[in-house]
């Protein structure tokens, strides 16, 4: 009979270390890098275009899921119960999964809109403009934080030590919110990988054609975002399926700790896209410039 090998919730010490490792980092270069984005989109761009409010979005969401950070590693690295109250804890998990899935979202917004702009021009002009893209960043923010009601509906004993971050098991036993999670990840996932691959055949096909064209900006804008994408949240979401398929007693139950561990690696990892994403913010904010100056002239 399978039984699921979870009667030690604590973490093992490496993984509260790697937490240490990752996610210090992580949120201070991260907590620079978007607000530096941020502030430059405010203050120096002036014509907002998709591209800029998709992008004021994404370091929005960054920013919320940094917050979210020091309060999961105190959280892991207290054993005992939770003290900063169990709304609060409900609120800092629902920024750290909330802003996770609204990064893979937005990312997929992103790719979707430059690959309408590139592959259908005329199209476009349709289909795209500043109003509508913000429609989208408003409707996509109302249906992830939607999804976040059932963590304040749940009812725990009053006389149950709270953990944050911990005792997930209701999570993984219905298993309806981790398929959802995991096919939301694989439909972004196809969306990025097909506008990609699309958008740079188009854009070499562009140079090969017309002699003197210069792409290779929106080529690098393109790669960086489908590399970041795939090595932050790819390893989380295979972690996530293989742990799921342990706690439903596909797999032996000694895979369930190594996997577990797995998990929270992967997850840590998945938080380093909040840095990553400065390739994306860089080469985007080169683009205008370069454009705003070729205007001038």
């Amino acid at each position: 009979m399978c039984v699921n090998n979870m009667t030690n919730t604590t973490d093992s010490e490496f993984v509260k270390t790697f937490q240490y490792v990752v996610h210090i980092p992580t949120f201070a270069l991260g907590l620079v890098i978007n607000s530096a984005a941020l502030w430059i989109l405010c203050f120096r761009v002036k014509n907002w275009t998709e591209s800029t409010i998709y992008m004021t979005n994404l370091i929005f969401s960054d920013l919320l899921l940094l917050f979210s950070l020091p309060f999961k590693m105190h959280a892991h690295q207290k054993s005992e119960e939770w003290h900063l109250g169990p709304r609060f804890c409900e609120f800092v998990e629902s920024l750290y999964f909330v802003n996770t899935y609204g990064t893979i979202l937005l990312i997929m917004l992103i790719s979707l809109d430059r690959y309408i702009a590139i592959r259908y021009p005329i199209l476009s002009r349709t289909l795209r403009s500043p109003k509508k893209a913000a429609i989208a960043c408003t409707v996509l923010w109302l249906c992830v934080w939607s999804a976040s009601i059932p963590n304040y509906l749940q009812t725990s004993s009053p006389n149950a030590n709270h953990q944050c971050f911990r005792g997930f098991s209701e999570f993984w036993d219905h298993g309806a919110i981790p398929l959802t999670m995991l096919a939301l990840f694989a439909i972004a996932a196809s969306a990025v990988i097909f506008c990609s691959v699309r958008i740079i055949r188009t854009l070499r096909r562009v140079v090969e054609e017309r002699e003197g064209i210069n792409m290779s900006t929106s080529m690098k804008i393109i790669s960086s975002n489908l590399v970041t994408f795939l090595l932050c949240f790819t390893p989380y979401h295979v972690a996530m399926l293989l742990y799921f398929l342990a706690r439903k007693c596909y797999m032996p139950v000694d895979y369930q700790a190594p996997l577990r561990v797995f998990l929270q690696i992967s997850q840590c990892l998945a938080t380093t896209n909040c840095c990553l994403d400065a390739m994306y913010y860089y080469l985007i904010i080169k683009e205008f410039w370069k454009s705003k100056h070729r205007m001038i002239q």
